[in-house]
């Protein structure tokens, strides 16, 4: 792959990642997605499954805790593991 060819996938690598970051969070995990890799139908339940109804409630609760109900109730070991996956579904989707 020459130079040139890198530099636009690496350009176009960094506009995708802008524009991840300006997707509601609701976008970011669809239903479908929840319901195809957790026990739930969308991410406002998984949240409330653990207690989680606000911004602050998130901060609040411990990241062990939080890790333990992602692995307990979606096919992910970790949080970053779910993120990653629904970012490449998210892009897939969306941008390709």
């Amino acid at each position: 792959m020459q130079t040139k060819q890198k530099l636009e996938l690496i350009e176009q690598e960094c506009q995708i990642r802008n524009d991840l970051n300006k997707i509601q969070f609701t976008h970011y995990f669809s239903n479908q997605f929840m319901e195809k890799n957790t026990k739930f139908f969308c991410i406002e339940e998984f949240f409330e499954s653990v207690g989680v109804t606000s911004q602050n409630a998130l901060e609040r609760l411990p990241i062990e805790d939080w890790e333990a109900h992602v692995q307990k109730s979606t096919i992910f070991s970790s949080w970053q593991e779910m993120l990653d996956c629904a970012g490449q579904e998210y892009a897939l989707n969306n941008f390709y």
